[in-house]
């Protein structure tokens, strides 16, 4: 067993989409989102990706970093993945224990981990469990079947928002029209990202940052991306974002301003974003949201079904009196 850094290859990023499809067969991983989301990753924050070879063959992959999304000095993520052909067999523990070590050797070491991985993960759960970890945040997942969709049942809602003066454009539509519309997209989505639930404060990310982030993208969907708009004002949104199979579609973030909130413009918005998917053929559309965000009970009633959650979960480490909190993030999966 050999645990090394990635070394970034078409063949090294195979090996480590292979095993992502694996664990999670019902989403799709390539070569190229991974491409993307190491172009796209901010530099500034520190991030090492490791793979774990044996008998010459990548079983395992991970990664330990400072997560951008939800930074300070002394917070670290790590990812774990292990082939399910080879789970059971002490790797993801020896990557779990690589990646502590590492993290004690940065200048602030952490003293709370959290880790997160799905309800249909047993090994996984076990794993955090044996370890003291304990749910703290879950993320309730759920699939829409497109086909069944009734956009009348939410006529009186979507008719309410016209009368209200609000229209709907896609960003498809904003892109030709603006020419500041990446700047205007950026501020809505972290206006909007205030109110969601969440563990500990986000992180606003560097424009340039976002803008790479979102444009480029292969599961970029500007077209079924919908924003809400009264007047000049930019009030909210639901985006729609390719999967990679050509019959699903990912919910990206749904949202509205709290000045136009109790007016059914949340239900509006993903009426319209659903109504376009199934005006081209998809079958499904998946989405997530924590538990107790009133937004999953809104997608219960378009006619989403529960799916297997992701879940959060926190280790408390006790640290001399002398060294500063930190936190780390564990993704698990194997």
């Amino acid at each position: 067993m050999k645990i090394k850094p990635f070394q970034p290859s078409d063949e090294a990023y195979a090996a480590i989409t292979a095993i992502s499809q694996a664990i999670w067969p019902d989403d799709v991983y390539s070569v190229e989102l991974f491409k993307h989301w190491d172009r796209t990753r901010d530099p500034k924050y520190w991030f090492q990706r490791y793979v774990l070879e044996a008998a010459g063959q990548v079983v395992a992959y991970g990664a330990v970093s400072e997560p951008s999304w939800s930074y300070r000095p002394g917070k670290y993520a790590i990812g774990i993945f292990v082939h399910p052909e080879h789970q059971g067999r002490g790797y993801g523990a020896a990557l779990y224990d690589h990646f502590m070590t590492a993290i004690g050797l940065r200048e602030i070491p952490a003293d709370t981990i959290i880790a997160n991985t799905r309800e249909d993960q047993p090994r996984g759960l076990r794993f955090l469990a044996d370890r003291g970890f304990e749910q703290v945040m879950r993320f309730a997942r759920s699939g829409l079947d497109v086909t069944q969709f009734e956009p009348q049942r939410f006529a009186a809602k979507v008719e309410r928002v016209r009368a209200a003066g609000i229209v709907f454009k896609t960003i498809a539509e904003l892109r030709e029209e603006d020419p500041n519309w990446l700047h205007r997209l950026y501020e809505l989505d972290w206006e909007l990202a205030q109110d969601e639930p969440k563990y500990e404060e986000f992180t606003k990310p560097d424009f340039h940052v976002y803008a790479k982030s979102v444009t480029e993208d292969p599961n970029f969907f500007p077209e079924a991306w919908f924003i809400a708009l009264d007047g000049d004002e930019w009030v909210g949104m639901s985006a729609l974002w390719y999967s990679g199979r050509d019959d699903k579609l990912n919910t990206g973030f749904t949202a509205v301003a709290r000045t136009h909130r109790r007016i059914g413009l949340a239900t509006a918005l993903k009426t319209a974003a659903i109504s376009y998917a199934k005006s081209l053929g998809y079958k499904e559309i998946e989405t997530d949201n924590e538990e107790n965000n009133p937004m999953y009970q809104l997608n219960l009633q378009l006619g989403f079904r529960p799916l297997p959650a992701m879940v959060d979960c926190v280790k408390k480490i006790e640290q001399p009196e002398a060294t500063p909190a930190g936190v780390a993030h564990v993704g698990v999966a194997f």
